[in-house]
C-alpha cells in the first residue's frame, strides 16, 4: 500500500514539475518574442545585446539559468531567421549573445553570455 502512495506521490511531483517547465518554456517565447518584435537586440560588431528592464516575467529572468535559456532561445531564433535571409554564407548569424536582466530593487544586473551553434543541435566546442 505505501509503494501505491509512493507512485501517486512521484507521479503528482511529475506533473508539478511539467507543468512548471512548460510555463517556464511559454515565458521565454513571450519575452524573447517581444524583444524580437521591438526591435530591442542590438548587433555589434563581435556580439548580439538585448537588455531586459521590464515586464511581467522580469523577476523569473533574474537567475542564471533561466536567462541563458532565454539567450540560446533568442540566438537559435536569430541565427535561423538571418540564416533564411542571408543564405547559408550569412556572417553575422553566428554572433555571440550578451543578454542582461535587470533586478527588481536590487539596482542591478544580471549578464550571461551565450554562443550559439553553426547549426540546429550542433554543439560548438569551447
Amino acid at each position: 500500500m505505501s509503494s501505491f502512495i509512493s507512485q501517486i506521490r512521484s507521479i503528482s511531483l511529475v506533473q508539478q514539475a511539467l507543468s512548471l517547465s512548460m510555463a517556464l518554456q511559454r515565458a521565454i517565447i513571450r519575452q524573447g518574442s517581444s524583444l524580437i518584435d521591438k526591435h530591442s537586440i542590438r548587433t555589434f560588431r563581435t556580439f548580439r545585446l538585448a537588455i531586459l528592464k521590464d515586464g511581467p516575467d522580469l523577476a523569473t529572468f533574474y537567475h542564471p539559468g533561466t536567462l541563458s535559456r532565454l539567450g540560446l532561445w533568442l540566438a537559435e531564433a536569430l541565427r535561423d531567421w538571418h540564416g533564411a535571409s542571408q543564405g547559408s554564407h550569412g556572417r553575422k548569424k553566428h554572433l555571440p549573445f550578451v543578454i542582461a536582466s535587470l533586478g527588481e530593487g536590487m539596482g542591478a544586473f544580471l549578464v550571461v553570455g551565450v554562443t550559439p551553434t553553426n547549426e540546429f543541435g550542433d554543439i560548438r566546442k569551447k
